[in-house]
């Protein structure tokens, strides 16, 4: 892995990154459309990017409540896996400074929900940049381990 050999916490932050997602409410059945966007604050291009997805408890411990359905947008590719769909996509690189790489993840709620009342899906981020094509570079990098209010959703 390219960003193996320096732990996370070492990264200083990322920022120009925005998310959405299309509905704030939905029902058993629905799909939702999230919007991932990084913009390049930096001076440097932005030579490699990485952005991971994945369901915050209790939707993390659970298999039955999203299917993904695809990705769109701004990649290279795009990938699910893991316990409860995580997805992982390399952003279109390079990124010049100012410019806005966006991709899309969809997703499709089950139809016949296991659990009662109204179930708050919430998905946590996480976003890692490698600036500048020549050595020495830098990194920058965030994770938003809670979760955001741009990507929760509301099923009943």
């Amino acid at each position: 892995m390219i960003f193996a050999a320096q732990p996370a916490s070492a990264l200083d932050p990322i920022s120009g990154t925005a998310f959405s997602v299309d509905k704030k409410t939905a029902a058993p059945g629905d799909r939702l459309t999230l919007t991932l966007s990084l913009t390049n604050t930096e001076t440097n291009a932005i030579s490699f990017a990485y952005v991971h997805i994945q369901p915050t408890w209790p939707t993390n411990q659970r298999q039955d409540v999203v299917t993904p359905i695809g990705c769109g947008g701004e990649s290279t590719d795009c990938t699910f896996g893991g316990f409860n769909s995580n997805a992982a996509f390399h952003l279109r690189t390079p990124i010049a400074p100012g410019d806005t790489r966006t991709v899309t993840v969809t997703v499709q709620i089950t139809s016949t929900p296991t659990w009662t009342g109204p179930y708050v899906l919430n998905l946590a981020p996480y976003v890692y940049a490698e600036y500048g094509s020549d050595a020495p570079g830098y990194s920058k990098d965030r994770l938003w381990a809670e979760g955001l209010p741009e990507l929760q959703t509301v099923i009943s």
